[in-house]
């Protein structure tokens, strides 16, 4: 219970008038406080990144659709825009990568400290919370990489800050503001009308504002971000003939298998996976049961207080409904799409959020008592023990990334056998393979995909361009010409691709390079046989 309705107020830090003596000293310890957090906790972060990036910026398969080096298309455009725009005026596709990691580190490192710091107004918690996000081994690999992740985490943050100010001065330019970053936060991964979905629910209880004022502020927050996200849709759709890349048809095939590992993913959030699985269930599922807990007791509270305009008061009930509209997308997803599964990497922003949540509602329950003073107090046991295991975790994956590099950037693959071998094919020879856009990163020379069995998207054959259609059209592009074959072991998560037994038989390929990590065939006579 509340000693008092005081509680839900944050701490006024604006500078004293000059005959209050003690609270100028209570207001250098509080900026020297926070500025001490905001600086320790991005210096930290930054030389962390730079130790993970001395190879150059991690590279996975979709940085290389972002920078335009792979012939398979970007959905989401914005990470990719922000690439396009540092190229032209000069930079490399690396090195604008690397450019947007360090600035969107700081960013995100910064804009977390500041939100618990604001919210709570709690040093210690807000450090807490500050750090189990930023030095968790996701948080590090994923900024330390050309991915779209953290500009999603930027874009999300700025949509819950645009939120607080709306909240605070009921001044509609803000509420504008926040549609205006979830627009862009959707441009950068699709599953951000989850956030708006959760933000929007808010909104129709907040007790604060009446009826229709509710109403009218939902519709102007849906429509500003819809009109930004649809009309960049329709453009994508006449000017590049795709958008968002994926069939409105039910082609998941997720089983209970497949749902079982990615619950054992999600657990590897809190231990490392050298914690029995029993146990990382055991302690998943009581920060998840624990976070409930703690929300509705906090939600019951915050619908009663209908005169204060404190953050702390709706932002856990926001980034609630934000974690229950997340994971019914993400259902929605793999039921949609194909050979999809809910990993850490696309469900780690939600973890940020919750996260976020569950130091906001730890800060205010510090006086709480009864059952909830003692789920308050297992919660922080068991933050202190995640901090821990990120930190020591995050060392490991950092000593790791120094010596071996992150993805395709590290020398693993630049000094394959198999890629060596690559590089002495004649300039003037066509390359097929699985893992075209690996070698044309590491190269510099155009290769191609092998044809598809299916598309990995739906689990079926492209009706319009079939397996058959596809091997006629590579036996007309090579004819005449030396064409090689080059299969990659390194390469696992292409199933889809037509296998290198039929293609040896189909194409007659004789062994050029039969090296430890991957063989390379060149062509012989072009058979007329059909497909195995």
């Amino acid at each position: 219970m509340w000693r008092d309705r005081e509680n839900w107020q944050i701490p006024d830090i604006r500078r004293p008038g000059p005959k209050t003596s003690l609270a100028d000293i209570w207001y250098i310890e509080e900026r020297l406080l926070y500025w001490g957090g905001m600086a320790f906790f991005t210096c930290v972060s930054l030389a962390i990144f730079f130790l993970n990036t001395r190879h150059g910026i991690g590279i996975f398969v979709d940085s290389l659709r972002y920078m335009g080096i792979s012939e398979k298309p970007f959905d989401a455009p914005l990470y990719a825009w922000l690439l396009s725009a540092l190229t032209a005026i000069g930079a490399s596709p690396e090195g604008g990568a690397k450019l947007i990691g360090v600035v969107l580190l700081c960013a995100n490192t910064g804009i977390v400290w500041h939100l618990l710091a604001r919210t709570t107004g709690k040093y210690l918690y807000a450090a807490a919370g500050t750090g189990i996000i930023v030095f968790s081994p996701q948080f590090v690999t994923l900024h330390a990489s050309a991915m779209s992740e953290p500009l999603f985490i930027f874009c999300v943050m700025a949509t819950l800050l645009t939120l607080l100010r709306y909240s605070e001065t009921a001044d509609r330019r803000w509420l504008l503001g926040s549609a205006i970053a979830l627009a862009f936060a959707a441009l950068t991964r699709f599953v951000a009308p989850a956030l708006g979905v959760a933000i929007a629910a808010f909104m129709l209880i907040d007790p604060r504002r009446d009826l229709s004022r509710r109403v009218a502020d939902v519709l102007i927050f849906g429509g500003i971000s819809a009109v930004i996200f649809f009309a960049w849709v329709i453009a994508s759709q006449i000017t590049a003939g795709h958008s968002l890349g994926r069939e409105l048809s039910l082609n998941g095939n997720m089983d209970a298998e497949d749902w079982f590992t990615s619950f054992q993913t999600l657990t590897v959030w809190l231990l490392p996976t050298q914690v029995p699985f029993s146990v990382r269930t055991l302690v998943f599922l009581s920060a998840l049961g624990g976070g409930s807990y703690l929300l509705v007791w906090h939600g019951r509270r915050a619908m009663r207080a209908r005169r204060t305009t404190a953050p702390v008061l709706f932002l856990p009930l926001v980034l609630g409904f934000f974690f229950l509209a997340y994971v019914g997308f993400m259902v929605i997803a793999t039921s949609i799409e194909a050979n999809l599964s809910l990993n850490s990497r696309y469900a780690f922003p939600v973890y940020v959020t919750c996260v976020i949540m569950l130091t906001i509602m730890l800060a205010v329950s510090e006086r709480a008592r009864g059952s909830y003073r003692l789920v308050h107090r297992a919660l922080c046991m068991l933050a202190v023990v995640v901090l821990a295991s990120h930190i020591v975790r995050t060392i490991d994956r950092t000593e790791n990334a120094f010596d071996e590099g992150i993805g395709f950037a590290g020398p693993g693959w630049s000094q394959s056998a198999a890629i060596l071998a690559a590089s002495k094919l004649p300039s003037d020879a066509i390359i097929y393979s699985n893992g075209p856009e690996i070698i044309t990163f590491i190269l510099n020379r155009k290769a191609r995909f092998l044809p598809e069995r299916y598309r990995l998207r739906t689990g079926k054959e492209d009706p319009n361009n079939p397996l058959e259609h596809q091997v006629r059209t590579l036996e007309a592009a090579i004819a005449g010409r030396e064409a090689y074959f080059i299969f990659l072991d390194g390469v696992f998560w292409r199933p889809y691709l037509e296998t290198e037994n039929n293609l040896k038989e189909r194409f007659a390929l004789e062994p050029v390079a039969l090296e430890s990590d991957g063989r390379i065939y060149r062509a012989r006579e072009l058979g007329s046989r059909p497909l195995p």
